[in-house]
């Protein structure tokens, strides 16, 4: 009988390798103690403690993804901080096209004064395919010398 319980956590936890869910790794890790508690316990016993602890299991297993799943939204956008050039704008909804990555981009002013075409900011942050800048004042028009218009 322990040998069954064997296999199966053996079976689980291969599963679970193609799946990443943590689901299987509870049942393979039920199946595993149950295998260990047959050492001790009658084997009729043995599958009521293997059902017994995948219900508490489960519950662990699920928190433990979840825990896991809110670490990785935390990961740090690649894109923020990095330089686009202006190519055009401002439209009539205040957004710009600029290149990035040899693609043109929407995108909008968050921080510092309106720049001119050829000009460069910075990502802040994206909101889906909208990319939020910040313009260095250095490099950008002032009251005095407006950016050329065509």
């Amino acid at each position: 009988m322990l040998f069954v319980f064997l296999v199966i956590a053996l079976v689980c936890a291969v599963l679970e390798l193609f799946t990443g869910t943590f689901y299987l790794a509870v049942v393979a890790v039920a199946a595993l103690l149950t295998a260990i508690g047959g050492l001790w316990l009658p084997p009729d016993f043995l599958h009521w403690l293997f059902f017994a602890l995948c219900i508490v299991l489960l519950p662990v297993g699920m928190l433990l993804r979840h825990r896991l799943a809110a670490n990785t939204r935390e990961l740090a956008d690649f894109d923020v901080g990095q330089a686009v050039t202006i190519v055009s704008g401002p439209g009539p909804d205040q957004h710009f096209l600029v290149t990035y990555r040899g693609s043109e981009w929407s995108a909008v002013v968050d921080e510092g004064p309106l720049p001119c075409p050829g000009s460069t900011a910075v990502i802040l942050r994206k909101t889906d395919n909208l990319l939020h800048l910040r313009v260095n004042p250095q490099e950008s028009p002032t009251l005095e010398s407006p950016c050329p218009r065509s």
